[in-house]
């Protein structure tokens, strides 16, 4: 008499589809094996923290003063002592304290200041591109060598730029260092969604993300206790080149040697899944599964192999409506989150304290704001983050100027931070949620798919923001106009985000017409909302759909 084990295993193999959640299920789910690999991803992902906001610290700018001029100035009457002053035709300035940084080697003041901009929206162009050609060449040749190759771009160009003896060759390695960040930002991501199964998803995701902030708390303890900026750079650019020594341990994702049709590959790479994580699996039913999960996969491609692109995200009005809404609110999270952390040296106090007030806190606001999307919805705490998020930004021109009172702008700017980090985590899943599957299908990650199309709106936004911080520091305004607009494009998207439609209790539309057809959902769910069956039942297929797709966010 058979077992229950062979008896369950009998009906498995009588299954008539396979999902790729049924492999990872066969293989241990998320087991031992499964965890330490999302260990390293989350390893790989702290680099990226420290990478990414360096530049508020090579670009600090130190209390200066004009030491040497030329003769020529006719009736200019600049006050040499005078700190802060700009004059005419300065030929050396003079930095205090023992603060150094890229401004304080090139002279990155009054004329020259917009350099220092410059370099910093240079990196972000470095993200954009990187984006684009990473996410393409991770679908040709695979996720291991992207990630890996991703890495050495980033501690390379970044390690280069930190000894380069010009502003060009600086800038120049700057941009490949933001185009390896973006790589492995990519990456790492894709590797994740790719090892978990679809009820874990959001969790790893997020928790995985949430270790960028652990490296801009890191960067702020090492920017406090190395202030020369080049040993600085070299300190947080050196760390990633060591996980190079990792590919000989970290293999191919299984679901990309799949998609290539690569299946013996897989099937081997699955069955040392089952052994690291010390589950007994057939290994001919395993092989069997991943050619009926083949089957479907290529019968589910092939079903929607219409010439779908980005004008589709705008024929229709929904759509388009969506399309518009969800772009904007890319634009505005990449402008306001970079733009609060770069304006870190407007803010009173001690830059170095409120560098690290501004990290830490982005851990429980998305922590907080994770917990409301799963429990209210994804449209009214979304936007509601937005909006209180871009309030705390317009407030700070209601303090007075007084000395004694500028800490409330600082408090202002860390709530706004909270806000902004936990929204910048949010849209990926709320995009990724208000497209149908045709759109949102991973044929090419970031060309084709809605999520990627708006995303890069983000990289847009962030180009802007170093030259909106800029605006501080021009005569007669104000240090907190800056924080205003990053205000009032908060405000602005938050609202805008009201007229999308709410997607937590809705099932996930798989061509354009079910998303044209189907009914918008724009109730407000204050307590947890019980489904019918037939809800249930309806949600359980549109999971098994999404779970054949690869949730690739850019």
């Amino acid at each position: 008499m058979p077992s229950n084990k062979e008896e369950k295993m009998q009906i498995s193999k009588l299954k008539k589809s396979y999902e790729f959640d049924d492999l990872l299920a066969m293989v241990g789910g998320f087991g031992r094996y499964n965890f330490l690999l999302y260990s390293f991803l989350c390893v790989m992902t702290v680099p990226i923290g420290l990478q990414q906001l360096v530049q508020v610290f090579y670009g600090a700018t130190p209390k200066y003063s004009c030491v040497s001029f030329s003769h020529t100035l006719g009736n200019n009457t600049c006050t040499v002592l005078k700190a802060g002053t700009c004059c005419e035709k300065c030929t050396e300035y003079n930095f205090s304290g023992r603060l150094t940084s890229a401004v304080t080697e090139w002279d990155l003041v009054c004329d020259r200041k917009h350099l220092k901009a410059m370099t910093q929206t240079v990196y972000m162009g470095g993200l954009l591109v990187g984006s684009v050609a990473f996410s393409a060449l991770s679908d040709h040749v695979g996720r291991k060598i992207v990630a890996f190759l991703s890495i050495f771009f980033l501690g390379a160009g970044a390690t280069v730029s930190a000894v380069a003896d010009c502003l060009s060759l600086f800038t120049l390695f700057r941009f490949v260092a933001g185009a390896g960040t973006a790589g492995c930002l990519l990456s790492r991501f894709v590797y994740c969604m790719e090892i978990t199964q679809i009820n874990n998803r959001t969790a790893a995701g997020m928790v995985n993300n949430i270790f960028v902030s652990v490296g801009f708390v890191v960067l702020s303890l090492l920017a406090y206790l190395i202030r020369d900026w080049r040993y600085l750079m070299l300190t947080v650019s050196l760390p990633g080149l060591p996980l190079l020594l990792c590919w000989w341990v970290i293999p191919e994702s299984p679901r990309w040697l799949i998609a290539k049709n690569r299946l013996d590959e897989a099937h081997e790479l699955l069955m040392k899944y089952a052994r690291k994580n010390r589950v007994n699996v057939d290994s001919e039913h395993l092989h069997h599964a991943i050619q009926e999960f083949k089957k479907e996969e290529d019968k589910n491609r092939n079903q929607f192999r219409k010439t779908y692109g980005i004008l589709d995200m705008f024929r229709t009005p929904k759509l388009r409506k969506r399309t518009v809404i969800c772009g904007f609110n890319w634009f505005a999270n990449g402008l306001v989150y970079f733009g609060i952390s770069l304006n870190v040296g407007n803010l009173a106090g001690d830059m170095y304290l409120n560098f690290f007030f501004l990290s830490i806190v982005e851990i429980p606001g998305a922590l907080l704001l994770w917990f409301l999307l799963k429990r209210y919805g994804r449209r009214i705490p979304y936007a509601s983050f937005m909006i209180f998020g871009g309030l705390a930004g317009t407030l700070v021109s209601a303090v007075p100027s007084h000395e004694g009172l500028q800490f409330i702008v600082t408090i202002l700017a860390v709530i706004g931070k909270a806000c902004i980090f936990a929204t910048f985590l949010g849209i990926y899943v709320f995009t990724a949620e208000l497209y149908p599957t045709v759109i949102r299908q991973v044929n090419h990650p970031t060309l084709n798919t809605g999520i990627g199309v708006v995303s890069m709106m983000a990289r847009v936004g962030s180009m802007i923001t170093p030259f909106i911080v800029l605006l501080a520091d021009l005569p007669n305004l104000s240090k907190t106009l800056p924080l205003v607009i990053f205000g009032i494009f908060g405000i602005l998207a938050g609202i805008l985000a009201l007229w999308l439609p709410e997607t937590l209790h809705s099932p996930l539309a798989q061509t354009v017409e079910q998303a044209e057809a189907w009914d918008e959902d724009y109730k407000i769910y204050c307590c947890r909302r019980h489904r019918s069956a037939k809800e249930e039942i309806i949600m359980e297929m549109s999971d098994k759909e999404e779970a054949n797709q690869s949730l690739v966010l850019t």
